[in-house]
C-alpha cells in the first residue's frame, strides 16, 4: 500500500511539472485537486507529529506557509540542473516512444493516445507499417500551448502529411520549417541559420503562430 501511494505521488510531481512547463495534456483542475490533498495531509502529519512529540499544535501563518512551500518543493523541484549545464536551443530531430512521452511529460498512457493528433500528433516508426512514434520537436519550449490549434486545422490530413507540413521548409518562412518557426529555434541538424532566418526566429509568439497558422490553412485549402 505505501509503494503504490509513493508511485501514484511520483506519478502526480511529474505530472504537475509538465503542467508548469505547459506540456500536460490531463485534466488540469483534477491534478490541482490531488497536489492541494497532499500538501493539506502533509502538514496535518506534521501537526499529528508535533502532538505526539509533546510539541505545540497550532501553526502560526508563517509556520503553516512554510510548511506549505517544503512540501510543494518536493512536488515542483525535479532533478537538479548541471552547474554551467546551457538551456536547449535547438529542437531536437529524435522521435520518442510512448513509453519516452510518459516519461518526460508525466501523461497517464491513455492521455497519449486519446490525445494523439489533438494536442500532439504521432507517426508511424520508420520500416513498419503500424506503431506509433512522436516527434520530439513538439513537446519543447511553447510548442504544446500552440500545437493544438494548428491540429485542429490540418486535421483532415493524414499522420504523414502533417509531420511533412511540420518539417518542410517554406520559401515564406525564409527557409526554415513551420517547426522551427513554431518554436522561435532551429533544429539541431541545421548547420547555419541565415540573418534573415535568425530574424524571423526572433519574432514574438504571436507573429510567429499567425504565419505558421496561413500556412496551415493554405495547406488545408490546397488539398480540398
Amino acid at each position: 500500500m505505501e509503494l503504490a501511494t509513493k508511485r501514484r505521488q511520483a506519478n502526480a510531481r511529474a505530472e504537475l511539472r509538465a503542467l508548469v512547463n505547459g506540456s500536460y495534456a490531463g485534466d488540469a483542475d483534477a491534478l490541482i485537486e490531488t497536489v492541494a490533498a497532499d500538501l493539506l495531509d502533509g502538514v496535518t502529519e506534521r501537526i499529528r507529529s508535533k502532538s505526539r512529540t509533546g510539541e505545540a499544535t497550532v501553526l502560526t501563518g508563517s509556520a503553516a506557509r512554510r510548511a506549505l512551500a517544503l512540501r510543494l518543493a518536493t512536488w515542483l523541484i525535479g532533478d537538479p540542473v548541471p552547474s554551467g549545464a546551457i538551456r536547449e536551443t535547438h529542437l531536437p530531430m529524435s522521435k520518442w516512444s510512448p513509453e519516452e512521452v510518459i516519461e518526460h511529460t508525466g501523461m497517464s498512457k491513455s492521455t497519449v493516445y486519446r490525445c494523439d493528433h489533438v494536442q500532439f500528433y504521432s507517426v508511424v516508426p520508420p520500416g513498419k507499417k503500424n506503431g506509433r512514434v512522436y516527434p520530439a520537436w513538439q513537446f519543447v519550449a511553447d510548442v504544446p500551448s500552440h500545437l493544438p490549434r494548428l491540429l485542429e486545422i490540418l486535421r483532415s490530413n493524414s499522420r504523414m502529411q502533417v509531420n511533412t507540413f511540420f518539417m518542410s521548409e517554406q520559401d515564406s518562412l525564409n527557409e526554415l520549417s513551420p517547426a522551427e518557426v513554431l518554436a522561435g529555434m532551429p533544429f539541431e541538424a541545421r548547420r547555419m541559420v541565415a540573418p534573415e532566418q535568425t530574424h524571423m526566429l526572433s519574432l514574438s509568439m504571436k507573429t510567429r503562430l499567425d504565419k505558421v497558422i496561413a500556412l496551415a490553412r493554405m495547406e488545408v485549402a490546397d488539398l480540398d
